[in-house]
């Protein structure tokens, strides 16, 4: 009985000590890592700000190529989530949430990881711009063990595990963006290019996949589908080109320059901004007539071959000496000109906010 009741003491002894060490182990570890980019800051912050992107460079998003993804909300935005789940305990099942953009700065994360451990953590990723063409992003994330579990901080190096992870996937990311061209400066006929060739990729990106239940589905009885807004961007594609096409065959108004106030990049941004929406004119709303996407995409993609012939065929100085009166004000033909492509990035977005609804159909 004494031997019986000693064994019982050792064995709490054994039990107790490990316990109360934990008790004295820190619980909590910051991790941060970063990299320099030979790229604009406006150029890295618009790729980091979108969690898919992360899909192509974070280590943890490519141990498991079996690992189930979903999403909800708009990519970029705050509120958006990316969920995932695996079987591999390395990659486990969570989801990160962007919970704030500082925008062109900082973007911040919540972790909330299921499995193998339950926990939930704070992230970040910053960007600073060091010199021209050159951007240091810094890749944060604070680490929680609960009580016991933060005894294996003992054992494990935690944050030069992670640290190392994010050191990865920030080379890699440096790897992507230095392969990219250099994003043109505003104004001039690369960019307004380059922003054509962009809002096609974005839509094409969109849609190509796209099923005919997706392409019909309506959030609600009076909103659009996804192939009205497709019939939208055709059609409006057309005549805002022909619009444009007019206003630059009348006589050039040189003097008149002066008298534009608003700038490119606040056209684009007002264009944009769906916070405002606008009641499109009959001739303009889409019927639903897209069943499939590669006949809508073929149709966007004849539509917008001879603008982009105009623009490569036009001088930048003649469009900005064409002047024109609209309700908002005046506008040069340049800025007509991108107005086509920042109302195909404005439907775009609102390709994705149908998207984005819960009873979106999943294929």
């Amino acid at each position: 009985m004494k031997l019986l009741k000693n064994l019982l003491i050792v064995i709490i002894v054994i039990i107790a000590i490990p316990l109360i060490a934990a008790l004295f182990v820190k619980k909590d570890y910051k991790v941060t890592r970063d990299v320099i980019i030979e790229r604009p800051k406006e150029m890295v912050f618009d790729y980091v700000k979108y969690l898919k992107n992360q899909n192509n460079y974070g280590k943890w998003a490519n141990i498991d190529s079996n690992m189930k993804q979903t999403f909800e909300g708009t990519d970029g935005t705050v509120g958006f989530v990316s969920m995932w789940e695996s079987d591999n305990n390395e990659v486990g099942t969570g989801e990160q949430e962007i919970t704030k953009i500082d925008e062109g700065k900082r973007i911040e994360y919540e972790f909330r990881f299921k499995k193998p451990i339950e926990s939930t953590s704070p992230g970040f990723m910053s960007t600073e711009e060091i010199a021209d063409n050159q951007t240091k992003v810094t890749w944060g994330f604070n680490g929680h063990m609960k009580y016991p579990m933060n005894l294996m901080m003992l054992f494990m190096d935690f944050e030069s595990l992670i640290g190392n992870d994010l050191q990865v996937g920030l080379d890699k990311l440096k790897e992507i963006l230095e392969s990219q061209p250099i994003e043109a400066k505003v104004g001039t006929k690369a960019f307004l290019l380059q922003y054509f060739n962009q809002t096609t990729d974005s839509l094409i990106a969109d849609v190509s996949t796209l099923t005919e239940a997706q392409l019909t589905f309506k959030p609600a009885p009076d909103s659009w589908s996804v192939s009205q807004c497709l019939e939208h961007i055709v059609a409006s594609e057309k005549m805002l080109f022909d619009m444009a096409k007019k206003e630059m065959e009348k006589p050039a108004q040189p003097e008149l320059k002066d008298q534009v106030k608003t700038s490119d990049t606040a056209l684009i941004s007002m264009m944009t901004d769906r916070s405002k929406k606008f009641q499109a004119p009959k001739e303009l709303q889409g019927t639903g007539e897209y069943k499939d996407p590669q006949v809508a995409i073929n149709d966007f993609l004849a539509a917008r071959k001879p603008v982009l012939e105009y623009i490569e065929n036009t001088d930048v100085e003649n469009m900005r000496n064409h002047i024109s009166d609209y309700p908002t004000g005046k506008s040069d033909g340049y800025q007509n000109l991108l107005f086509i492509a920042a109302h195909c990035a404005r439907h775009t977005k609102q390709i994705e906010e149908i998207m984005a609804n819960p009873n979106f159909p999943k294929g």
